[in-house]
């Protein structure tokens, strides 16, 4: 079991977008802080948090080609299973300022355990930030409609997962574990409306507009949730609250759809046509392969009747009288 596979590519500071992860976790970073990095795998976020916040970071890695590969950025890594009680032994006299699970959590057998024990490394005002996928993602839910559920190489459903979370799973599980919600963002991928149209239409479901509304509501085109976590000095928020976390998330059914897909039908149109100059260049070499063919069959029929005429015969019989070759009988005969 990996428990660093992340539900997205690793990302550095060259290619990071808002729509990431990483950049949703980094951006939570106080500059400076100290961070216990859980699930650091070779070092993609450790480098993100130093280039951008110059934080001091431990790290923590079950592999250890991974964390010998991490330590190009952490300043302590340790090669410890998150799933071992004793896996954070070593650090018993530390106190962090942020604690990171970036899509750790779902690859747990214990991660109540896990959360529960993250408690003596933390201060009062220490957080806790982590991503996990969302198992309800439209993508999933389709496929469950039409009675599919595929394991995957990498994504929500990607093998070596061992938990599956939707938004309210992950609350309970927060809860359980005797913390507190401050932030619930997510990372988000809409699909577009004829997607989910067809998948409604494998059984029986008319697409109608409210039908497609609800496939591009922020639970459903959530991608990976980003939750910002702490000790409770604060009241728990109540269930009614938790939808206000995503009211400037909101996204706009159709909106959404374009903005998502809007760069890809671009980059199929560019496609298509270089595909269609390219089969414009193949139909006129074609066309010049024809002639070129043509011409040599006329030059081939054009030779054989050269051969065949009375003249080239006396003339091949002198050439080979003057090189003193033997005239064949038949080349004698008029």
């Amino acid at each position: 079991m990996n428990q660093t596979v992340a539900a997205y590519p690793p990302a550095n500071s060259a290619n990071l977008d808002n729509n990431h992860s990483h950049s949703k976790i980094v951006q939570r970073i106080p500059r400076y802080a100290q961070v216990l990095e859980l699930g650091c795998s070779t070092g993609a976020m450790s480098r993100l948090m130093k280039e951008q916040c110059e934080a001091r970071i431990f790290g923590v890695e079950k592999d250890a080609q991974a964390s010998w590969q991490a330590q190009r950025y952490c300043d302590y890594v340790f090669t410890e299973d998150l799933d071992d009680p004793h896996s954070l032994d070593a650090l018993q006299f530390e106190k962090f300022d942020v604690i990171t699970l970036v899509d750790v959590l779902e690859h747990l057998r214990y991660p109540q355990q896990l959360l529960e024990s993250l408690k003596p490394f933390m201060m009062d005002e220490s957080v806790i930030l982590l991503s996990v996928p969302n198992v309800a993602h439209t993508s999933v839910r389709l496929e469950l409609l039409t009675g599919d559920f595929r394991y995957e190489e990498a994504g929500i459903l990607d093998d070596t997962h061992l938990k599956f979370f939707t938004l309210n799973s992950l609350k309970s599980l927060i809860e359980r574990s005797g913390f507190v919600i401050n932030e619930v963002d997510y990372t988000w991928h809409d699909l577009p409306d004829s997607v989910i149209a067809r998948y409604l239409r494998q059984v029986g479901v008319e697409a109608t507009p409210r039908a497609l509304e609800y496939f591009h509501q922020p639970d459903a085109v959530a991608y990976q949730f980003i939750i910002s976590i702490s000790l409770p000095q604060q009241k728990l928020l109540a269930k009614s609250e938790y939808s206000d976390l995503f009211k400037e998330h909101q996204l706009k059914p159709m909106a959404a759809s374009w903005q998502t897909w809007g760069h890809v039908f671009a980059n199929l149109q560019q496609k298509e046509q270089v595909i269609y100059g390219l089969e414009m260049a193949m139909r006129d070499q074609q066309t010049e392969l024809a002639w070129l063919k043509g011409q040599l069959q006329s030059k081939s029929d054009e030779l054989a009747r050269v051969y065949a005429t009375r003249s080239w015969r006396l003339v091949r019989k002198m050439a080979q009288f003057v090189r003193g070759v033997p005239v064949q009988e038949g080349l004698t005969q008029s």
